[in-house]
């Protein structure tokens, strides 16, 4: 397992961050959240994960990740609906 910092974003500023131990940087952004999660696109919020690993990063191993929670965002975080479509 491999150490990762998870922060929750709103925009550019960190809303929350936490350590966390776990195999992949999907698979820790998946624990802290409690869901499923894909790549961030363009959202609003959305999750960096940074491997706190000492290495140095490349273009093919960078050291943050950026993600996205499926469907709704956890609780306290704000929600926004536009028709029917669902943007976290």
């Amino acid at each position: 397992m491999k150490a990762y910092r998870v922060e929750r974003m709103d925009g550019d500023v960190v809303q929350e961050s936490q350590e966390i131990q776990a195999s992949t940087p999907f698979g820790a952004a998946e624990k802290v959240l409690g869901r499923k999660v894909t790549l961030r696109g363009g959202a609003c919020k959305w999750v960096r994960v940074v491997d706190l690993t000492a290495k140095i990063p490349t273009r093919l191993r960078p050291s943050t990740y950026e993600y996205k929670a499926l469907g709704q965002w956890l609780s306290n975080v704000a929600v926004f609906m536009t028709g029917n479509s669902l943007l976290a």
